[in-house]
């Protein structure tokens, strides 16, 4: 097959694009499995074509076997939503069976749906989720607000499939219900071996220059609103009170940052505290290897199927998160994590305090959690995806 991937934002990753501006993206777990299947489609034999944005003002094209990357500068961009206007006249060059759109960021999925409606081949959307309208800067709430009205029904109502990452998260969504009928459930997948690193948690604290008798509890990813890292923070200082020798890592960079840092000082709990900030890929499993437990207290449900819970779950670690609907398909209550109450400081205080004194059910959630993330390796992934590919052309 002749694929045609198209994302706003793909990762640059070291040893597959130009080094010299490896890191300008900071993808999260949207780009993370648009770059992985992709990868995963080429390795298949397929013809895989990626068309989305650059990091810089330059277009160009990366190839890797059967993966071939088109970037194409921006001239028009809104935070992260861009807008490459070349992209939707180069794209036609390109002869595609099928047309999938990973819908994150505007607007490459416009892109995708002006070849599909040129070119007359089906179209598949990953939809990884609505763009909320409730945060960040006024000039982007208004340009959600008009995205959403204007584009994001006449996109869905134009696909073949639509593939959701939860069942959950079908009726969670102020767009999806009304398409139930083309809706197919395909989880996010997660590579195994790469969380196996051959490493004890002790030589992974001396890597990452932690301290080896500390108790860690661990966040990864955006500070950012709906992540709740403010509500951690909260927690973590009723959790100090009671376990002084506790210590949390925050991993990961976003708008929220100063205004946390500023937080734990007025909690006077900075000194228990750590801002990992940006950490490579091949870093994450090491912080994983090196936590006791794992936190994810969001708020909001633009969580949709995050990949942090498959990582901790390759790591062996229990996990305490929020009461989404959307994390059901991966954790079970008191099974290989405690689910708390969004928002509340004092139920997910109780509920990492509970695990810290109990050490013999955190290792046990920890098995659990490592048993159940091998439903999701990427082979398997993969393949219900290529499954979907071969119905819609048949």
């Amino acid at each position: 097959m002749k694929i045609g991937y198209f994302i706003t934002r793909f990762p640059y990753k070291e040893g597959f694009n130009d080094k010299s501006i490896f890191g300008k993206y900071q993808w999260g777990g949207a780009e993370i499995v648009a770059y992985t299947l992709s990868k995963q489609m080429s390795k298949r034999g397929h013809e895989v074509k990626v068309f989305t944005t650059s990091a810089n003002s330059y277009n160009s094209v990366e190839k890797d076997e059967k993966l071939e990357v088109y970037r194409f500068s921006t001239k028009i961009s809104i935070e992260k939503g861009s807008l490459p206007i070349k992209m939707f006249f180069e794209c036609l060059n390109h002869t595609l069976d099928l047309v999938h759109v990973h819908f994150t960021t505007p607007a490459a999925d416009l892109a995708g749906l002006w070849y599909k409606k040129r070119r007359n081949v089906p179209l598949i959307i990953t939809y990884h989720g609505d763009w909320q309208e409730n945060y960040g800067k006024l000039i982007r709430r208004m340009a959600v607000y008009l995205y959403n009205r204007i584009f994001v029904d006449r996109i869905l109502s134009e696909a073949d499939v639509i593939v959701s990452p939860s069942e959950y998260y079908i009726d969670e969504s102020r767009f999806l219900k009304k398409y139930k009928d083309k809706i197919v459930v395909i989880p996010n997948g997660i590579n195994l071996e790469d969380f196996e690193i051959g490493k004890s948690k002790e030589e992974c604290r001396e890597i990452l220059g932690l301290d080896k008798d500390k108790e860690i509890i661990l966040f990864v990813g955006a500070l950012i609103n709906y992540k709740g890292p403010d509500v951690l923070l909260r927690a973590m200082s009723i959790v100090f009170n009671k376990h002084s020798n506790a210590e949390l890592v925050l991993v990961g960079n976003g708008p929220m940052r100063r205004e946390l840092e500023e937080l734990a000082k007025k909690l006077s709990i900075e000194k228990n505290v750590r801002f990992a900030g940006f950490v490579k890929e091949r870093m994450k499993p090491f912080y994983y290897k090196a936590a006791d437990i794992f936190c994810l207290p969001s708020t909001m449900t633009t969580e949709v199927f995050p990949l942090v819970l498959l990582e901790a779950s390759a790591s062996e670690i229990p996990m305490v998160v929020s009461d989404l609907n959307t994390f059901k398909c991966i954790i079970e209550n008191e099974y290989n994590g405690i689910v708390t109450k969004r928002g509340d400081p004092k139920s997910l205080a109780d509920a990492i305090i509970y695990l810290l004194e109990n050490e013999d059910v955190r290792m046990k959630m920890g098995k659990n959690a490592k048993k159940k993330v091998e439903n999701y390796s990427w082979e398997k992934i993969t393949k219900m995806t290529e499954n979907v590919y071969q119905m819609i052309l048949k």
